[in-house]
């Protein structure tokens, strides 16, 4: 068995670490965040969810949302001289994780800007921009929570084959 340079171990844990900690963001907002909000009044969940959008947008989220695809990438291509299960595993959670990016750059992004921009000054017109946005927006989420968890899942079996293949090695 040829040994794989420490490279891609190094690029699987740190895509698995990315990836696992995006994952965790969507889940906590999934289990937390929106449970929280389907409780408040139109206007609150209006303000709210207003305000959550403006400050994610952040460096260190940034970080997290966008470096896992750059950092599956690395490890992608560093493996890819290797055949057999981790770079196969490795190509599916960057497929997923593109997943993750593009529902949000297609769905999430798109309801958010409107929302942002709806008139909101009545209880009807909150009423109504909440009913145009939550359930579409929360599919989504799911979606992509569901994709960033089995990308995660995906990087955490190649790191094991991984470390399995390096230690076995001469």
């Amino acid at each position: 068995m040829t040994r794989q340079p420490a490279g891609v171990a190094i690029s699987v844990s740190v895509a698995t670490v990315l990836t696992g900690l995006s994952a965790g963001f969507f889940y906590a907002y999934a289990a937390s965040v929106i449970p929280g909000l389907a409780d408040v009044n139109d206007a609150t969940y209006v303000a709210a969810f207003r305000a959550l959008n403006d400050n994610v947008q952040s460096l260190s989220f940034a970080a997290v949302f966008f470096g896992p695809l750059l950092a599956i990438a690395i490890a992608l291509a560093l493996a890819w001289p290797w055949s057999g299960p981790p770079r196969m595993l490795i190509g599916v959670a960057f497929v997923l994780y593109l997943g993750v990016l593009s529902i949000t750059r297609i769905g999430n992004v798109p309801l958010n800007n409107e929302l942002a921009d709806a008139a909101v000054s009545t209880v009807a017109e909150a009423a109504s921009a909440r009913a145009e946005f939550e359930s579409e927006w929360n599919r989504l989420n799911l979606f992509r929570t569901i994709a960033a968890i089995g990308s995660f899942a995906l990087l955490a079996a190649a790191a094991g084959f991984s470390s399995v293949r390096s230690a076995s090695s001469p």
